[in-house]
């Protein structure tokens, strides 16, 4: 069974993995100084140390919490011990049904990353926000079009227009003649 300990002691070790990851690309931009100031890996370098460190405090950190629940009698004598939170860590992390909600989230997440060279920004996020809203929150398809079609107009006129920034229009927008 994964319970939230396993979670955050797991995430404490991909943060460490990721300091990790920026240590060694720092070493090979140099960490220390030349003439001209810091070499390209000086700052990296100590922010990767301090995030492989903090990675490793929160790992440890929930790998020590205490596992066993205190009796109510003593946690009531004692209100400084926190039993529902140290209690809250030996729990199923997820509830029946959970990951069936993260796929139904993330399948299309990556589907909709996979096409924005081809659909390009505003037809992938109108398709993918109208399938959002009809299978996450019941939004009839007409009502989540309309807002969909809101939302990327409202993303053309700020990025295109006004701050003059293009996104990507993919291949199919420019077949159409929307470019």
């Amino acid at each position: 069974m994964l319970t939230r300990r396993h979670m955050e002691v797991g995430t404490g070790l991909v943060l460490a993995a990721l300091g990790t990851v920026a240590i060694v690309g720092s070493l090979e931009n140099g960490i220390g100084w030349q003439e001209g100031g810091p070499a390209a890996g000086y700052f990296p370098f100590r922010i990767g140390v301090l995030i492989v460190v903090l990675g490793l405090a929160i790992a440890v950190r929930y790998a020590m919490i205490d596992r066993q629940r205190r009796p109510a009698e003593t946690a009531a004598s004692d209100p400084s011990h926190a039993t529902e939170t140290v209690a809250a860590f030996d729990h199923r992390f997820f509830e029946p049904g959970a990951l069936n909600r993260i796929a139904l989230m993330f399948v299309p997440t990556a589907v909709a990353a996979a096409l924005l060279p081809w659909l390009g920004l505003y037809l992938g996020s109108v398709l993918f926000l109208v399938f959002s809203m009809r299978a996450l929150g019941q939004v009839p398809i007409w009502k989540g079009t309309l807002i969909s079609v809101a939302v990327m107009v409202a993303f053309y006129l700020i990025f295109e227009i006004w701050f003059q920034v293009p996104l990507e229009k993919g291949v199919v927008l420019p077949l159409l003649g929307l470019e």
